[in-house]
């Protein structure tokens, strides 16, 4: 049984995010944890949404080539690579969409941009959470630096909407 999964900012090949990582002591220590979480998670058949800032090399490309299962990329603002790029490796490559009544996003939407009270799933805040039930992070960070299941943020987003 194939399943969903969510995953923001893992930052592969960016060597300055061990500023803010300091627990890794080199960007190879830092992307080999992020992969074996990943593949320990993931099965072939399942689809990870990756919320943004994924690659910034065309090596790091070949890290996301290697990862399990169908990928799928909401671009963020580190994402500056060709889009041809990202689909040699991505199923698809998007801006912000609708996925089962939630908002799938790189950048929180801001609450005016939102028609109705629906969930925005999103990363980019890194450590940073908003206080607002609304919102739910798949920062690295904030999710263990493994893709988190769809089924496990219905549990613990408590949200009142019909999915």
């Amino acid at each position: 049984m194939s399943r969903v999964h969510f995953l923001a900012d893992p930052h592969f090949g960016h060597r300055n995010i061990l500023k803010y990582r300091t627990q890794f002591k080199s960007i190879g220590e830092h992307d080999n944890y992020i992969v074996e979480r990943w593949n320990n998670a993931i099965g072939k058949n399942d689809t990870v949404y990756l919320l943004g800032d994924a690659a910034f090399t065309m090596e790091s490309l070949e890290i996301i080539r290697s990862l399990r299962g169908q990928k799928i990329l909401i671009r963020g603002n580190h994402d500056t690579l060709n889009a041809a790029y990202y689909l040699w490796v991505f199923k698809d490559v998007l801006g912000s969409i609708s996925y089962k009544n939630t908002w799938l996003s790189h950048i929180p939407i801001h609450p005016s941009e939102i028609r109705r009270k629906i969930l925005n799933i999103h990363g980019h805040t890194h450590h940073k959470k908003i206080d607002d039930p609304m919102y739910f992070s798949v920062c690295c960070e904030q999710i263990d630096y493994r893709p988190i299941a769809w089924s496990e943020i219905l549990k613990r987003t408590d949200n009142e909407v019909s999915w």
